[in-house]
């Protein structure tokens, strides 16, 4: 049994950026144990926390989205001719460090509106601190928006590992800074902190791709190709502004619940993080690029594998991921955060929070997958259309589950606006492309969703059984257990995709022996 070229491809490329990218996440979560146990959770890391997130609800998605619809048009660029693709990214980077500087100088002006808006469970002596922090990571801005786009250049030049690595370095610099300062320190210096992190990712973009890319920008960089790609760019633009929408009301929401909520909600955001990054981003990262080239030679059948391919990889790794979360998310948080200054209550709001989180892997993985497609085939209004309908359940939702279980209803809400999401670009898929055939993926979802619920009874057994241990080894023991189990589970029910993958590191094995 073997895999095809299409998918083989896939496959060593996503397991290649997956190995650097979970160093970079597992050095990010020692960032982040490192703030909540200097810091822990308090009404000033509320405030901290939200000032870390005004970029992406102020102009929400602004540097996603375009780097997303810029790395489009310059992969089919690069196709034809180097030279004219660089130029052309160099205009655009240009153009860009005008845009954040301006957006930078508006939001610093905006703050004190702001942020009593978005925020108005705040005490006024919290609202002074975040608008405080709010300008001087606005003032950064310029960073984020250049990392987004040398990312983009790296992707497209398929130098997956210069992001990862740059972004390890980022969390390295921050962990070291704040070990060496020590603890006691205010939020400024904190702030300052993960500003001087995003400086060092830069320089470490810039360095990765000084011989792979040339600047080299025309006189009049505003012309006419860079305002197609902003004429691109404002469909992505406004459907991520949607989705950011999800984050403005989970932000307001948590900032009624009372000092600490806000900063227990970003905690178990940053382990989602940790899975969406690893897996998801990974993923996406890596097919994003592949199906741009794929479609824009008119290579229909691998461009059409490349998506089930994708899909079917996602859920098979994410689905035991999911129910071990949402099941193990004391433990979890436990072992992860619980010292320090992030007590007992930091650590059960986080970890309610995360346990509704937990269940929205696989229809993330779909939703993200999906509209990376439509992006490809330079559709970016279909996303737009299925963002819009998921706010909306998404803000009725959270605001209705908040009521009763505040961070899980918020998290809860999240969770089932995504697989709405999931669902309509599903569908939407199958109508724009005609020869794909949705069918062939079924078999996949359905037994992983037969594994997934063994897995939860298995969970339930081993957590009574070895509820004498401390968090940590309990939840290693069970996400051993579980994976290997999930791996029988599926090999009995004769799921070709992980009947393949078991094909292909079998090979890969037997070479690695021969070559002793």
């Amino acid at each position: 049994m073997q895999f095809n070229q299409p998918k083989l491809q896939l496959l060593k490329a996503s397991i290649f950026v997956t190995v650097i990218s979970l160093s970079g996440k597992l050095i990010g979560f020692v960032r982040d144990v490192v703030i909540a146990a200097y810091y822990g959770a308090n009404w000033q890391t509320d405030a901290f926390f939200f000032a870390q997130s005004m970029p992406s609800i102020i102009f929400p998605a602004v540097c996603n989205s375009l780097s997303t619809a810029f790395l489009s048009v310059y992969v089919s660029k690069s196709v034809d001719d180097k030279r004219n693709a660089d130029t052309y990214a160099s205009n655009i980077l240009l153009f860009s460090v005008f845009l954040a500087i301006g957006l930078s100088i508006l939001a610093i002006i905006l703050s004190p509106v702001l942020v009593p808006l978005l925020a108005p469970g705040f005490s006024d002596i919290q609202d002074v601190l975040a608008i405080h922090l709010t300008r001087i990571t606005m003032g950064a801005f310029v960073l984020i928006m250049i990392q987004y786009m040398l990312g983009a250049i790296l992707s497209a030049r398929k130098l997956y590992y210069g992001a990862q690595i740059a972004a390890l370095l980022y969390n390295l610099c921050v962990i070291l800074i704040t070990v060496l300062l020590g603890p006691g320190q205010n939020m400024d210096m904190l702030t300052i902190t993960v500003v001087i992190g995003h400086l060092i990712q830069v320089v470490s973009l810039v360095v990765f791709l000084r011989k792979h890319f040339g600047f080299h920008p025309t006189k009049h960089f505003l012309d006419n190709e860079t305002q197609k790609l902003i004429t691109l760019t404002l469909p992505i633009l406004v459907g991520n502004s949607i989705v950011q929408i999800n984050n403005i009301v989970d932000k307001i929401l948590s900032s009624l619940f009372g000092d600490g909520a806000m900063s227990a909600l970003s905690y178990s955001n940053t382990l989602n993080r940790f899975v969406t990054g690893i897996v998801i981003t990974t993923l996406s990262t890596v097919i994003y690029p592949v199906m741009t080239e794929k479609y824009s030679k008119d290579d229909r059948e691998s461009f059409t594998e490349t998506i089930c391919s994708s899909i079917s990889i996602g859920v098979i790794v994410l689905a035991p991921i999911s129910v071990i979360t949402s099941t193990c998310a004391q433990d979890i948080v436990g072992f992860v955060y619980e010292r320090g200054n992030f007590d007992a209550n930091a650590a059960k709001l986080t970890s309610f929070a995360l346990a509704f989180y937990g269940f929205m892997y696989v229809f993330s993985a779909v939703q993200e997958i999906i509209t990376r497609v439509f992006y490809a085939m330079k559709d970016t209004k279909t996303p737009l259309r299925a963002a819009s309908f998921a706010i909306l359940a998404n803000a009725f939702l959270s605001i209705l589950f908040s009521r009763f279980w505040q961070l899980g209803g918020i998290a809860l809400g999240t969770t089932l606006s995504t697989l709405f999401a999931a669902v309509l670009l599903l569908l939407a898929l199958k109508k724009r492309v005609a020869d794909i055939n949705i069918k062939r993926i079924v078999p996949t979802l359905l037994k992983n969703a037969v594994s997934t619920i063994v897995l939860l009874g298995i969970i339930i057994v081993l957590k009574n059984t070895f509820s004498d241990l401390k968090a940590f080894p309990r939840f290693f023991v069970i996400s051993i257990i579980c994976f290997f189990a999930h791996t029988i589970l599926l090999a009995v029910m004769k799921c070709k995709e992980m009947l393949k993958l078991a094909d292909l590191f079998g090979n890969r094995l037997k070479r690695f022996k021969h070559s002793l």
